[in-house]
């Protein structure tokens, strides 16, 4: 299964063998500004999640709207009647509860700073220009693409960067361009996984495809196609099934099934690769470790904080006056953090790939309305998570 419904997000376990589409839309439930909610990619190979309370979802012939968040009734309230506790959702562990943090006392963890990274998609030139072509070919056949300048000027930059060494001398000038050229990297990550470079692909990957598809649906596509990108089809396949598929009844096919979305997804599914790119460093802690590395940390009483997940993976570890403190159980692919400061403003922290035992702290806000979270293991496990500390 690639798609879990949970409460409050959706989650995608997606990998090279699944991959997933989704179209989410930025919606919000609450009136959180709309401009500080980031546009999600289409295409996934990776585990992904987001939240229910932000976006419209569109997956699989469904469509999902913007709910509000749901949290178990906080501990101290009288009316315990609810069945979060007692009908986990499909394909997640029943919900526990635990009241207070681990620990409550001041107590000495070993601290170590740790690279922050944000994860990405990027699809290489060099792994899909024809071997044949040098540079001056490939940027002949940029320009003739049906793409914006600014698209077209990014593309240059990118046969530039193909052609000035090696593959780890590429990922290591991208990594870059991703922390200092926002715009750069939007292009990138979210525009440039397009029908439109078609001419540029090697032709052996797109024959595979045009091999099998259906000529019903092939016919609908037709009229919708670039003439640059018309033309390397015809040159894909043979002369009989051109003809098969100009004669045959046009018909609409099923949503994510149409030639466009499968060779989108087949080039993201294909070629992409991650790209982790350093984002600011963080504290984190452990229990054990060097002795020159020590901290006492000044952990308060959190007898009225109520932490609820699914599973065992996260562990509400304790607070201070300005920290929350919480402690992976298993190993992560990804974990996020969203705290609700008021109905209109939230902050939201993100993790990727994160080792056992490993403490991380956040920011707390006292007169903050509740935290909620999600996370998705190694393993492929989904969880979520809230942490409430009155009932409001």
């Amino acid at each position: 299964m690639i798609y879990n419904q949970g409460n409050n997000y959706h989650f995608f376990l997606a990998d090279l063998d699944s991959v997933a589409r989704f179209v989410a839309n930025p919606n919000p439930f609450y009136p959180v500004p709309i401009h500080k909610i980031p546009t999600l990619p289409s295409v996934s190979t990776d585990p992904i999640l987001f939240p229910r309370f932000l976006y419209d979802l569109i997956y699989n012939r469904q469509s999902f709207e913007k709910t509000p968040v749901i949290t178990p009734p906080y501990y101290k309230n009288p009316d315990q009647k609810t069945d979060f506790f007692q009908k986990p959702k499909t394909g997640f562990f029943s919900a526990k509860r635990n009241v207070g943090g681990k620990k409550q006392n001041p107590t000495n963890l070993y601290r170590s700073k740790r690279d922050k990274f944000n994860q990405t998609k990027y699809l290489s030139l060099r792994d899909i220009v024809n071997p044949e072509f040098d540079e001056s070919m490939v940027l002949k056949e940029i320009e003739s693409l049906y793409m914006d300048k600014k698209s077209k000027l990014y593309l240059n930059r990118l046969v530039a960067i193909l052609y000035s060494g090696t593959k780890e001398e590429e990922m290591k000038i991208v990594t870059n361009l991703f922390r200092f050229e926002t715009d750069f990297a939007h292009f990138l990550n979210h525009q440039m996984f397009t029908v439109e470079l078609i001419p540029l692909i090697h032709g052996i990957f797109l024959q595979e495809i045009l091999r099998n598809h259906d000529e019903r649906f092939f016919r609908y596509i037709l009229p919708k196609l670039s003439p640059p990108v018309l033309e390397v089809i015809r040159r894909s396949i043979s002369k009989n099934k051109m003809k098969q598929i100009e004669t045959a009844p046009k018909v609409k096919p099923p949503e994510g099934e149409d030639l466009i979305s499968i060779i989108e997804a087949e080039l993201y599914k294909r070629f992409a690769r991650n790209l982790y790119y350093e984002e600011g460093t963080v504290f984190t802690y452990r229990e054990d470790g060097e002795e020159n590395v020590i901290e006492t940390i000044v952990f308060e009483d959190s007898e009225r904080f109520d932490f609820c997940a699914n599973g065992e993976f996260l562990e509400f570890y304790g607070k201070t006056k300005t920290k929350l403190f919480f402690k992976t159980k298993e190993w992560m692919d990804t974990i996020r953090f969203d705290f609700f400061l008021t109905r209109k403003e939230m902050e939201t922290i993100e993790y990727h790939r994160l080792p056992k035992d490993l403490i991380l702290e956040i920011s707390y806000y006292e007169t903050g309305l509740f935290l909620v979270g999600a996370g998705i293991t190694k393993d492929k496990k989904p969880f979520e998570f809230s942490l409430l500390w009155f009932d409001y």
